[in-house]
């Protein structure tokens, strides 16, 4: 059996043993991706060994079932079969098809366990992390993509906002501020991980949960009606990923230094979040509108004042 074919049956085998938990346990595809946070499709998807999902998706799956790290261990054996796996000859990485890369960049250490390495430098050991955690990801041209609805989802806003969502989620902890009208939120320790792209930031999300069946069903926004500044990413959208270059050729980074234990949120519980903080920021220019009515501008060269 090839290395293809071992991973599919490794795919299809824990399909199946999350099927027969799901059932020990009495729960339906839908109440259990109530209890994990996805949607019934992918919990079916999955049972049916056809879609690759995050590592946080089979731990939650072993905490809601009862099943110990049992089919997180079977997504370890998995991913490490993945890795294992040899690439065609070619600069395109997807998938599985990453050691190619890995060679070329010289390392022979051992590839990193999940949720480490997302912050190194080298392109190869990104490369390398994000195929664990699950994410697809494309190297073409010196960029890195993360091809979205594979393991990981996005929330795109500007950057001002980006920077405010971040600094509110840190503040609170994920608890509701009642005086800010923040929503409750998970610890930022496990699920805040922002790629920061010039003037867009970017919120890692669960896949799963996006209402669309593809980014091209919610079409141009309707006259009369503002632009979306909150774009989200699913279904084979591409966003820039660390440590690259975006297309126009920006550095793209970490707005938020990603997790070790990576437990991306449910992104509808962030959209609240985000609304707040790009309803703070949507002033034109380059002015901080805060509540009670005062405004932040900055010096720029000049007398600065805060009204």
């Amino acid at each position: 059996m090839n290395h293809d074919a071992d991973v599919q049956a490794l795919r299809g085998e824990l399909g199946r043993d999350l099927r027969a938990a799901r059932r020990a346990a009495g729960l339906s595809q839908v109440q259990l991706g109530r209890r994990t946070g996805y949607a019934r499709s992918t919990v079916s998807t999955v049972e049916s060994g056809g879609q690759n999902v995050p590592r946080a998706f089979w731990e939650r799956c072993d905490e809601a079932l009862g099943t110990g790290t049992t089919l997180t261990a079977g997504h370890d054996r998995l991913a490490a079969s993945r890795l294992a796996a040899s690439p065609p000859a070619g600069s395109r990485l997807t998938g599985s098809r990453l050691a190619g890369s890995r060679a070329s960049a010289g390392h022979g250490e051992a590839p990193p366990g999940p949720g480490r390495g997302l912050g190194a430098g080298s392109v190869a050991d990104a490369l390398e992390v994000y195929q664990v955690l699950g994410w697809q990801v494309e190297h073409v041209e010196g960029r890195v993509e993360l091809v979205c609805g594979a393991g990981v989802e996005a929330l795109e806003v500007p950057r001002a906002a980006g920077m405010v969502a971040v600094r509110w989620w840190l503040h609170t902890g994920g608890v509701p501020d009642q005086i800010r009208g923040l929503p409750g939120l998970p610890g930022p320790r496990d699920a805040l991980a922002v790629i920061a792209a010039r003037d867009r930031w970017y919120f890692l999300v669960q896949a799963g949960a996006c209402p669309w069946a593809c980014p091209q069903t919610a079409g141009p926004a309707a006259a009369g009606i503002a632009e979306v500044v909150v774009r989200w990413h699913a279904e084979g959208s591409r966003i820039p990923a660390p440590p690259s270059r975006d297309r126009a050729g920006h550095e793209v980074d970490w707005g938020h230094p990603p997790p070790a234990r990576v437990r991306l949120a449910d992104p509808v519980v962030l959209l609240d979040l985000l609304a707040r903080a790009v309803a703070l920021t949507g002033s034109q220019g380059h002015t901080l509108t805060l509540p009670g009515g005062v405004s932040v501008v900055p010096a720029a060269g000049i007398i600065g004042r805060v009204s």
